[in-house]
Protein backbone atom coordinates (compact mmCIF):
# COMPACT_ATOMS: atom_id res chain seq x y z
CA UNK A 1 0.00 0.00 0.00
CA UNK A 2 1.09 3.38 -0.64
CA UNK A 3 1.12 5.69 2.26
CA UNK A 4 -1.34 8.78 1.87
CA UNK A 5 -4.06 6.63 -0.17
CA UNK A 6 -7.11 5.09 0.52
CA UNK A 7 -8.07 0.88 -0.31
CA UNK A 8 -10.22 -1.34 0.07
CA UNK A 9 -9.00 -4.39 1.82
CA UNK A 10 -10.96 -7.14 2.36
CA UNK A 11 -11.17 -10.99 3.18
CA UNK A 12 -14.13 -12.85 1.44
CA UNK A 13 -17.19 -11.06 1.76
CA UNK A 14 -16.13 -8.31 4.26
CA UNK A 15 -14.02 -5.30 3.02
CA UNK A 16 -13.13 -2.29 4.94
CA UNK A 17 -11.90 1.03 3.76
CA UNK A 18 -8.65 1.80 4.98
CA UNK A 19 -6.40 4.69 4.55
CA UNK A 20 -2.96 5.29 5.76
CA UNK A 21 -0.49 8.12 5.73
CA UNK A 22 3.25 8.53 6.51
CA UNK A 23 3.68 10.82 9.69
CA UNK A 24 7.47 10.52 9.97
CA UNK A 25 10.00 8.24 11.54
CA UNK A 26 10.39 7.68 14.95
CA UNK A 27 13.68 8.15 17.40
CA UNK A 28 13.53 4.27 17.70
CA UNK A 29 14.11 4.48 13.57
CA UNK A 30 10.87 2.85 12.64
CA UNK A 31 8.22 5.08 10.38
CA UNK A 32 4.85 6.34 12.10
CA UNK A 33 2.00 5.86 10.25
CA UNK A 34 -1.69 7.41 10.44
CA UNK A 35 -3.91 4.06 9.63
CA UNK A 36 -7.89 4.79 9.66
CA UNK A 37 -10.30 2.05 9.32
CA UNK A 38 -13.50 2.77 7.49
CA UNK A 39 -14.87 5.85 9.56
CA UNK A 40 -13.12 5.11 12.70
CA UNK A 41 -10.33 7.16 14.69
CA UNK A 42 -6.78 7.58 13.70
CA UNK A 43 -4.41 5.17 14.90
CA UNK A 44 -0.80 5.38 14.92
CA UNK A 45 1.34 2.50 14.21
CA UNK A 46 4.81 2.12 14.69
CA UNK A 47 6.34 -0.28 11.50
CA UNK A 48 9.63 -1.26 10.96
CA UNK A 49 10.70 -4.37 8.67
CA UNK A 50 13.68 -5.93 10.37
CA UNK A 51 14.02 -8.58 7.85
CA UNK A 52 12.19 -9.19 4.15
CA UNK A 53 8.68 -10.76 4.90
CA UNK A 54 8.50 -10.24 8.34
CA UNK A 55 7.08 -6.10 9.65
CA UNK A 56 7.14 -5.17 13.06
CA UNK A 57 4.42 -3.34 14.82
CA UNK A 58 4.29 -0.79 17.62
CA UNK A 59 0.12 0.32 18.78
CA UNK A 60 0.64 2.52 22.07
CA UNK A 61 2.44 -0.37 24.43
CA UNK A 62 1.21 -3.39 22.43
CA UNK A 63 3.58 -4.61 20.13
CA UNK A 64 3.69 -7.48 17.28
CA UNK A 65 5.48 -9.37 14.33
CA UNK A 66 3.79 -9.96 11.30
CA UNK A 67 4.87 -12.48 8.60
CA UNK A 68 3.95 -10.21 5.16
CA UNK A 69 3.97 -11.47 1.94
CA UNK A 70 2.70 -10.02 -1.27
CA UNK A 71 0.68 -11.64 -3.54
CA UNK A 72 -0.99 -10.47 -6.69
CA UNK A 73 -4.54 -9.49 -5.25
CA UNK A 74 -2.78 -8.30 -1.71
CA UNK A 75 -1.28 -10.19 1.36
CA UNK A 76 -0.50 -13.05 3.22
CA UNK A 77 -0.36 -11.92 6.82
CA UNK A 78 -0.01 -14.10 9.84
CA UNK A 79 -0.07 -12.19 13.17
CA UNK A 80 0.11 -14.49 16.51
CA UNK A 81 -0.30 -17.89 14.29
CA UNK A 82 -3.41 -17.24 12.38
CA UNK A 83 -3.23 -16.73 8.73
CA UNK A 84 -5.08 -13.97 6.46
CA UNK A 85 -5.24 -13.39 2.95
CA UNK A 86 -6.12 -9.99 2.34
CA UNK A 87 -7.27 -8.69 -1.10
CA UNK A 88 -6.00 -4.70 -0.83
CA UNK A 89 -7.71 -2.83 -3.63
CA UNK A 90 -7.09 0.65 -5.43
CA UNK A 91 -10.63 1.59 -5.54
CA UNK A 92 -10.10 3.39 -8.89
CA UNK A 93 -9.31 -0.01 -10.02
CA UNK A 94 -12.02 -2.44 -8.52
CA UNK A 95 -14.56 -2.49 -11.21
CA UNK A 96 -11.42 -3.98 -13.00
CA UNK A 97 -10.92 -6.35 -10.73
CA UNK A 98 -14.81 -7.57 -10.25
CA UNK A 99 -15.04 -8.20 -14.33
CA UNK A 100 -11.93 -10.82 -13.97
CA UNK A 101 -12.30 -14.37 -14.42
CA UNK A 102 -12.16 -16.32 -10.96
CA UNK A 103 -10.03 -19.64 -11.06
CA UNK A 104 -7.00 -21.41 -11.03
CA UNK A 105 -5.50 -25.07 -12.05
CA UNK A 106 -2.35 -24.83 -9.60
CA UNK A 107 -1.37 -25.14 -6.01
CA UNK A 108 1.32 -21.83 -4.84
CA UNK A 109 2.63 -21.04 -1.57
CA UNK A 110 2.78 -17.27 -0.87
CA UNK A 111 5.26 -17.27 1.75
CA UNK A 112 8.77 -19.53 1.62
CA UNK A 113 8.95 -22.46 3.33
CA UNK A 114 9.84 -25.96 3.16
CA UNK A 115 8.04 -28.92 1.86
CA UNK A 116 6.76 -31.50 4.50
CA UNK A 117 4.20 -33.55 2.98
CA UNK A 118 2.82 -34.51 -0.34
CA UNK A 119 -0.73 -35.88 0.04
CA UNK A 120 -1.15 -36.91 -3.52
CA UNK A 121 0.57 -38.23 -6.93
CA UNK A 122 0.30 -37.20 -10.54
CA UNK A 123 -2.69 -38.71 -11.80
CA UNK A 124 -4.32 -38.89 -8.49
CA UNK A 125 -8.48 -37.64 -8.66
CA UNK A 126 -9.02 -34.70 -6.10
CA UNK A 127 -12.09 -32.61 -5.20
CA UNK A 128 -12.03 -29.23 -4.60
CA UNK A 129 -10.77 -28.10 -1.04
CA UNK A 130 -8.73 -31.26 -0.68
CA UNK A 131 -5.76 -31.15 1.47
CA UNK A 132 -3.23 -31.71 -1.59
CA UNK A 133 0.09 -30.87 0.61
CA UNK A 134 1.92 -29.89 3.94
CA UNK A 135 3.82 -26.74 3.76
CA UNK A 136 6.21 -25.24 6.66
CA UNK A 137 6.13 -21.54 6.79
CA UNK A 138 7.14 -19.21 9.79
CA UNK A 139 7.39 -22.18 12.17
CA UNK A 140 3.93 -23.80 11.38
CA UNK A 141 2.20 -26.32 9.54
CA UNK A 142 -0.08 -25.38 7.18
CA UNK A 143 -2.22 -27.81 4.52
CA UNK A 144 -2.80 -26.42 1.55
CA UNK A 145 -5.73 -27.32 -0.19
CA UNK A 146 -6.91 -28.00 -3.76
CA UNK A 147 -8.43 -24.91 -5.72
CA UNK A 148 -10.26 -26.95 -8.16
CA UNK A 149 -11.71 -30.20 -9.00
CA UNK A 150 -9.76 -32.35 -11.92
CA UNK A 151 -6.44 -34.21 -11.89
CA UNK A 152 -2.81 -34.22 -10.32
CA UNK A 153 -0.91 -33.10 -13.37
CA UNK A 154 2.62 -32.70 -12.18
CA UNK A 155 3.56 -32.25 -8.43
CA UNK A 156 6.17 -29.48 -8.94
CA UNK A 157 8.55 -30.36 -5.68
CA UNK A 158 9.67 -32.58 -3.43
CA UNK A 159 9.51 -33.51 0.46
CA UNK A 160 11.99 -31.57 2.18
CA UNK A 161 12.67 -28.94 -0.33
CA UNK A 162 12.59 -25.45 0.38
CA UNK A 163 10.24 -23.09 -1.49
CA UNK A 164 10.09 -19.26 -2.69
CA UNK A 165 7.20 -17.35 -2.35
CA UNK A 166 4.96 -17.87 -5.10
CA UNK A 167 6.18 -20.55 -6.17
CA UNK A 168 3.96 -23.46 -7.68
CA UNK A 169 3.90 -26.68 -6.10
CA UNK A 170 1.00 -28.28 -7.98
CA UNK A 171 -0.51 -28.35 -11.16
CA UNK A 172 -4.24 -29.81 -11.90
CA UNK A 173 -5.37 -30.76 -15.55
Amino acid sequence: MKPGLEYLVGRGDDERHVRVRRLGKTSSGSIRYGVTIDEGPELEIDAVRPVEDVLSLVHQTRSWEAGLVETEVGFEVEVMGVHHELDVIDPRRKALRMSEVAGTNAVKTQMPGRVVRILVAEGDEVVEGQPVIVLEAMKMENELKSPCTGTVARVCVNDGDQVQARSTLIEFA
